[in-house]
Formats: C-alpha cells, structure tokens, sequence
C-alpha cells in the first residue's frame, strides 16, 4: 500500500518564501530607479545647482528686511537720476546752460597741467548736449598766453573732464582736454621742423622734426651695419669712419615711435596725468613748405588717448556726408612684445598718400580702404605676428597732369600674414577693373644679416586681361617680379620683371630715384606679339595720350620685336 511521506527539511511553504523574493525585488529596483535618476540628473545638474542658488537668494532676501530698504532705496535713486537726467537733456534742447561758478576751476585746472608760465584766460563755462545720450561740460572763449602775454593757442570752445584723483588729493587737474570748432594748424618748414599751432597764432603748441637724420640730430636707435660687429673696423682706415656713419645715423622711425609711446604710458599725454587731448568737429592745416603743398580738412575729429591699461590710442575721422574714421590702438609693453590694432572704415587713399608725404607725386586715389590689421610688435620694430584684411571700394586712380584717363578701380582686396618662421609679410590680393583681373601673392622681406634693404615680390597667380569684339581673354600665368628700396640711397630697384603665358611676354628691369626729382631709368624688351594683345598689356596711366593714339588708329597687325628704354622724370611719362 502505497504511502506519501515527506522527506527531511522539506521545503518551507511557497506562501512564506514568496514575500522574500519580492521583498529582494523590490529594494534591487529602487537602487536601480536610483542610479537612473543619477544618470539623468548630470545633464542638468548645473541647471538644477543654479535654480537652488535662486531659491536661496530668494529665501534670504524675503527673511532680510534690510536688504529690501536698500533694494527700495537705489531703485528710488535710480528713478531720481533718470527723472533728473531726462529733465536735464530736455532743458538742453533748448540750449546750453551757463556754469560761470566753475570757471575759476576749470581755469585752474587747464593752468596746472599747461604749466611753464603759461596763463589760461576763459570766458565762461556752461553745459550743453554732445552726441546723442551723452552731456559734456565745455568752457567758452579759452586763450593761452606764454610769459610774455602773446597768444599760444585760442579756441572757440574747449571740453575739459577733471581728474577724480587729483581732487581726492586737494587739487584740480584736468583729465581730458578736447578743442571744439577750433583749428589747428601743422607746418612742416624747409629745414625738417614741425610745429603744430592753433589757427594762425605764431608761437606753437608742439615742436619737432620729421627726421633726426636730416636735422642733424643722433637717432635714437642706431642701425648696426649687418655683416661688420662692433669693433672690426681697422682705425687705421681712413674709409671706416665714413661707412660705419650712415648707419649709425639711419633712425628707425618705428622704434623711436614705440620709445615716445614708453614715455606717455609712464608720464602722461602732458609729461604728468593728462589722459586725453584732442580737436573735435575742428579744421586741421597742413602746410608742407618742404614739399610744396598745402591741405586743409574741414569737419576733422582727432583723439590721442591714453587708455587706463598702457599705451595709446589715436582716432582720426571726418564727419559728414563723406564721414571716414580709422582708430590705432597700441598696447603697452608685455613679455617683450606689444598689441597692434588698426581699424579702418572707408578711409580715402588721397589722405594716406597726403600722409606719406611723397615729394612731386602726381598720382592720386579715391579708393575707401575698410579693414582691421591685428599683430604683436617686438622691441626690433618687427612683428611676432600680424595678420588682417583690407578692402578697397570703386574708385579711380588718376595721374593729376593727365586727369582725362583715369583708371577705374571695381574692387580690390588684400590679405597679410607675417610668416614668423621665414620673417616674410605674405599678402595675397585681388583687383578687379572692369573684365580685368589680377590675382598675385605678395611677399615682403625686412633687412637681414646679408640684405640691408627691404625687398618684395610678386610671383605666383594671374593677370586676366578681357578681349575686345568677341576676343578670347589674355591670360598670364608666369609672372615673378623683384624690387628692393634702398632707404639710404632713396632708390626703389626693380631687379626682375617677368611677365608671360608661354607664348608672349615682357622682361626687363630699372630703377626709381627720389633723392631729389623722381626719374625712372627702365629698359625691357618684348616676345613678338599681336597689336591687340599690346594694346590690352598697355597700361593707361603710362602715356595715356600716345596710348589713345594708338589705340584709335592701329586696328590691326603684329609685332615682331619690341624694345623700350626710359630715362626721364616720373612727371613727363
């Protein structure tokens, strides 16, 4: 008979084990949940750590009553100067506001940074509106006189901002000084002298040189000769002397220009605490008694500052319907090197080339340059790095004694980068003139240890020439052309100029001397070619009269040799 009998440590109920498995289940699907919530979490953990500060800050500023009053108090300020400000800018409108019980002050404070003996004489002072949101203090009727009472200096107006240190300390100094409506007048004299004057007063306000080598004063940073070290000369030769002074003499006008900003970034625009001096909506003469010429811009704001950092930043524009600005910011020494910032907006090649001061030059430009150049100089005067872009706009190049045949000008588009490694300045560029176009890369090379001269190239690219009546464009792809300035000598030395396809071409070479009138001494010879493909290749600004000539009577033809020699001045050609 069969018998069911249970064996030893038989199972324990599955009504009692069950409650232990889910009990294991459940707390192995909260640290899973857990750790899901963790991962989740790190994507907007810094948005949940800022939404605790909030609630934080908001907590403790509801339990500070303190902090509420001051909370109400500056708002009720702030309300206070917004009323008071826009009630000020509303009397404005009607007018300037007379201050006549600061003009003691203001007197005082121009006197203290002017100095020398010098009397500041002002005829008021009053508040008035200076663009648009802002309100400046300016002072009327202000003459400076020297010691013996002559004038130095008069301006219509004048804005002065005082210095906040000066008067924590008990005296009166001025900031910032601008002229208004004044006119300020630079004149460069036939010995290299500059003065800069207000208006047509005789004594001036600045003296200086335009070079220390022609003044026959010692520069500031001597040029050694590469190549010679110091001391291999023989003094025994008579020779020696004689070639080791023209470098010696050659002044880097780069590095004595990086010198003066030293000395404001230590001193001040006024040899003390002036930050800020400069001529507003004012007309500025130039009268170059060494070249011969004379300019005069109208509407012409000017500003040499220096910021609170170091260094200086100058600002130069005209206002108006033909308004132009371009602003120069450099940095004061870090690490041996310092900042370079250019910005240019639509600013006229004709005052660029005015700025050069190139004597007897008879080509102009109305191109707009727009840009910003950006680098590091070192204490050399050479970049450690420096790279930008600069646009031309439509404009005309134009030779002033053949103004009937201007050069039109589309578009134009240069690009630089100093090349640290090789010390080469690369510039790729683009012009654009009708259907012409010329693409080529240029390369700038400063004076080395076996070159004393600067040196540039053109290589590399295309020159497009558009054909006529239905002919296929001229097209030149092999171009190379050298040129070294020899600074001391005044010379420019074309050393290469080769231009072809392959199947036509130009080669020769020259030279441009200014030491005193420009001449041009240049001979090339040409590969047989077309009188189409001669006419295209010649440029309008070279003899534009004979150019024309042969243009409306030479239909046809070939050329089978082509040689020309020039030797004559810049203005004949």
């Amino acid at each position: 008979m069969a018998r069911n009998t249970s064996p030893k440590g038989s199972k324990p109920s599955p009504g009692v084990q069950r409650p232990q498995r889910d009990d294991a289940g459940w707390d192995h699907d909260e640290a899973a949940g857990h750790r899901a919530r963790r991962l989740l979490s790190k994507s907007d953990s810094q948005l949940q750590r800022f939404g605790d500060y909030a609630r934080a800050l908001r907590r403790w500023l509801a339990s500070e009553r303190w902090v509420k009053r001051i909370a109400v108090v500056i708002a009720v300020l702030a309300v206070i100067f917004v009323g008071c400000f826009g009630g000020l800018w509303w009397r404005l409108g009607a007018g300037p506001i007379n201050l006549e019980m600061a003009t003691p002050w203001l007197a005082a404070a121009i006197e203290e940074n002017i100095g020398h003996g010098n009397t500041v004489e002002v005829g008021g002072t009053q508040i008035e509106r200076a663009g648009k949101i802002r309100i400046a203090v300016r002072i009327r009727d202000i003459i400076v006189r020297d010691r013996d009472h002559a004038i130095v200096a008069s301006a219509p107006k004048a804005e002065v901002r005082l210095s906040g240190t000066a008067l924590l300390m008990g005296r009166l100094r001025a900031e910032s000084l601008n002229l208004v409506d004044a006119e300020l007048a630079v004149r460069i004299t036939r010995d290299g002298y500059v003065t800069v004057s207000a208006g047509d007063t005789a004594k001036p306000l600045a003296t200086g040189v335009t070079s220390k080598k022609e003044a026959g004063l010692p520069a500031t940073f001597p040029r050694q000769t590469p190549g010679a070290p110091p001391g291999a000369a023989s003094p025994s030769s008579p020779a020696a002397p004689s070639a080791a002074a023209a470098p010696e003499n050659t002044q880097s006008g780069l590095l004595a220009g990086l010198d003066w900003l030293d000395s404001l970034s230590l001193t001040g625009l006024d040899g003390q605490n002036l930050n800020e001096i400069g001529l507003k909506n004012g007309n500025l003469i130039v009268d170059d008694q060494q070249r011969g010429n004379k300019w005069n811009f109208e509407n012409i704001s000017l500003s040499l500052r220096r910021p609170s950092g170091g260094g200086v930043a100058l600002s130069v524009g005209e206002e108006g319907s033909n308004a132009w600005s371009l602003r120069v910011l450099i940095g004061p020494p870090a690490n041996g090197v310092r900042s370079v910032d250019i910005r240019a907006n639509k600013v006229p090649t004709t005052n660029i080339l005015l700025a050069l001061r190139l004597k007897d030059l008879t080509y102009s430009a109305d191109l707009p340059l727009t840009g910003e150049l950006k680098g590091e100089l070192g204490r050399d005067g050479l970049p450690t790095y420096f790279r930008g872009k600069l646009t031309a706009g439509t404009g005309h190049i134009i030779d002033t004694d053949t103004p009937d045949y201007p050069m039109a000008i589309d578009q134009a588009e240069i690009s630089v980068e100093w090349d640290s490694g090789r010390r080469v300045l690369v510039a790729p560029f683009k012009i654009i003139s009708g259907q012409n176009r010329v693409t080529l890369l240029a390369h700038l090379e400063p004076p080395n240890d076996s070159v004393t001269d600067w040196q540039l190239g053109f290589s590399g690219g295309t020159i497009v020439l558009a054909g006529d009546d239905g002919e296929q464009p001229l097209i030149f792809n092999r171009i190379a052309i050298g040129m070294r300035f020899d600074t001391d000598k005044k010379r420019v030395l074309v050393t290469q100029a080769d231009i072809s396809n392959g199947e036509i071409g130009v080669a020769g070479t020259g030279s441009i001397d200014y030491a005193a009138e420009p001449r041009l001494t240049l001979g090339f010879a040409g590969t047989p070619m077309s009188a189409s493909a001669l006419k295209r290749m010649w440029p309008i600004l070279i003899v534009p009269e004979v150019r024309e000539w042969v243009i409306e009577r030479v239909e046809r033809g070939s050329l089978q040799r082509i040689e020309v020699g020039v030797n004559s001045p810049v203005r004949n050609l």
